[in-house]
């Protein structure tokens, strides 16, 4: 019950930098403009990162290209208020067109994460259940001082050619030969997007 609201109040504070421009925008004086921009500011980033992570933390689905695509609207919201002043040649806030870039990527993240979120549900409605073997296992770098692992791995489909994915993983122990269950879709067995990792269940 706590997602949905989450991700209402998360989006919402997203939106509010042009609005809190447009605060900024209204004042009259100097010493108004600075200090309705710190309050601005503060306030953004403040709901951002809580609504952020309340949404972290209620979500069914953790995946890193909507956690990303959400850190670069985010971004994107602190340049426009950091530009919050108008160009006096041109009218517009500084930060617009820096903000406008900034949200294209995000706008790009979000679309590659959506893609995935519908390969995968279609999948878990309609996909094909098997057991995928690691064919290659090495450690590529760490995150938060755990270890990042990069993995290969097989399985057959249900014509019984091989199909080789990707996988990135935190933690330790991964070796050549362990098992992961996984859930591919028939009808595109070698699309990535249409692959998902069952157990261990981790970011997929």
């Amino acid at each position: 019950m706590i997602e949905p609201i989450a991700w209402v109040l998360a989006l919402l504070a997203l939106a509010t930098s042009p609005l809190l421009v447009w605060i900024v925008d209204l004042q009259t004086t100097n010493d108004a403009q600075v200090g309705a921009w710190v309050a601005c500011m503060f306030s953004y980033i403040i709901a951002c990162v809580v609504f952020g992570l309340v949404l972290y933390y209620s979500a069914s689905h953790r995946n890193p290209l909507g956690m990303a695509a959400y850190i670069v609207a985010y971004v994107a919201g602190l340049v426009l208020i950091l530009g919050a002043v108008r160009d006096p040649h041109t009218g517009l806030p500084d930060g617009l067109i820096p903000a406008l870039v900034i949200w294209a990527v995000a706008a790009v993240l979000l679309g590659i994460y959506i893609s995935h979120r519908t390969a995968g549900r279609a999948t878990m409605e309609n996909g094909v259940e098997t057991t995928a073997t690691v064919t290659q296992a090495g450690v590529n770098g760490m995150i938060n001082y755990v270890t990042h692992w990069r993995l290969t791995l097989k399985f057959k489909d249900q014509q019984g050619n091989d199909r080789w994915f990707h996988l990135g993983r935190t933690g330790y122990g991964y070796t050549v030969g362990q098992t992961f269950k996984i859930k591919y879709n028939p009808q595109h067995p070698g699309s990535r997007r249409g692959i998902v990792v069952l157990e261990p269940d981790q970011f997929n």
